[in-house]
C-alpha cells in the first residue's frame, strides 16, 4: 500500500550576527506545543512546478514570523517520521539568510527570539530540532 506525506518545511534562518531565529509553539499546536523551534510549515500547492519550494519556505517564515529571507537556501536535512496523529510526514530543513523585516511572533506562535549558539541550551525543542540549529552555527 502507498503512503501519501504531508511535506513540511523549517528553516533555520541566520542573521548578519551569527544569530539563529527560533519561534515558540503556541500552547494549542497540535504537534509539540508550547515547545521552542524554527519556523516552518506544509508545503501547498502553488500550480507551479519551478521554484515552489523557495516560493513556500518564504511564504511560511513571512507568515509565521514576520520576516523575509535571501534566495539562497541550502538543504541541510531530510527525513520520514509518523505523527502521534497517525500522519505520515517528509520533513525537508532549509539553512536561510535573514533579508529584513522585524521577527515577531504570527501565526501558531507566541514568541520569538534570536540566539546565539552558547545559549541553545536555555531552551527546550521538539527532537531533532537541536541538531538542525546547529547547522545554522557553522
Amino acid at each position: 500500500m502507498k503512503k501519501f506525506y504531508s511535506v513540511i518545511i523549517n528553516s533555520v534562518i541566520v542573521n548578519d550576527e551569527g544569530k539563529v531565529l527560533i519561534a515558540q509553539r503556541s500552547p494549542e499546536e497540535g504537534h509539540e506545543g508550547g515547545k521552542w523551534s524554527i519556523p516552518g510549515g506544509k508545503i501547498e500547492s502553488t500550480g507551479e512546478e519551478h521554484g515552489v519550494l523557495l516560493k513556500n519556505i518564504k511564504k511560511e517564515i513571512l507568515e509565521e514570523v514576520g520576516i523575509e529571507i535571501f534566495d539562497d537556501i541550502v538543504l541541510v536535512h531530510d527525513n520520514t517520521f509518523t505523527r502521534s496523529n497517525g500522519d505520515d510526514v517528509l520533513a525537508l530543513v532549509f539553512v536561510c539568510k535573514y533579508k529584513g523585516g522585524e521577527a515577531k511572533p504570527l501565526e501558531d506562535t507566541v514568541d520569538v527570539k534570536w540566539i546565539a549558539k552558547e545559549e541553545i541550551n536555555n531552551y527546550e525543542f521538539p527532537p531533532n530540532v537541536k541538531e538542525y540549529i546547529l547547522k545554522g552555527f557553522k
